[in-house]
């Protein structure tokens, strides 16, 4: 199979010229990872579409799961198309990553947890603590029905 890329400059614009599959393994480490992504998310599709015939009219509801996907990747313009192009294709991303700062992890997505272990108190044992970060601005656009089931929900008691 033959594949051909085109390039994402810094300004989101994409180059008329089309790079070989072999050429674009020398570009900068994000612009491999966006290149690398976007044929993963398209062949998952190919697959799902070849299972079960989907029209196109239908929307499609999928998870990809990732293990520390980002690597190099951290700059908008090799993000955003490969975010575009999972909306499109119906795929919601769910990331396991090390990285604790960064704002694309905000822009990208709407809800992070940040699990860490912590030394238990008087034994040689760790426990995992979390912190969920809602981000409101991306709900109240987006899906605002969905940040009123994402606020802190207590459950009742089922005995007393």
């Amino acid at each position: 199979m033959k594949v051909t890329c085109r390039k994402v400059t810094n300004e989101n614009n994409v180059t008329k010229a089309s790079f070989s599959w072999e050429q674009s393994n020398n570009w900068s480490g994000g612009e491999k990872w966006s290149k690398n992504m976007t044929l993963f998310l398209g062949l998952l599709n190919y697959v799902a579409e070849k299972r079960q015939h989907i029209q196109a009219h239908m929307k499609r509801h999928r998870t990809v799961i990732l293990d520390n996907p980002f690597g190099k990747a951290s700059s908008d313009h090799v993000l955003s198309p490969v975010f575009f192009i999972a909306e499109q294709l119906g795929f919601q991303m769910i990331a396991l990553t090390a990285h604790a700062e960064g704002k694309f992890l905000k822009d990208y997505f709407p809800v992070v947890f940040s699990c860490r272990l912590r030394q238990a108190s008087g034994s040689s044992k760790q426990v995992m603590t979390k912190e969920k970060e809602i981000n409101q601005a991306y709900f109240r656009d987006h899906a605002p029905i969905s940040l009123e089931r994402l606020s802190d929900v207590k459950q009742m008691e089922l005995f007393t």
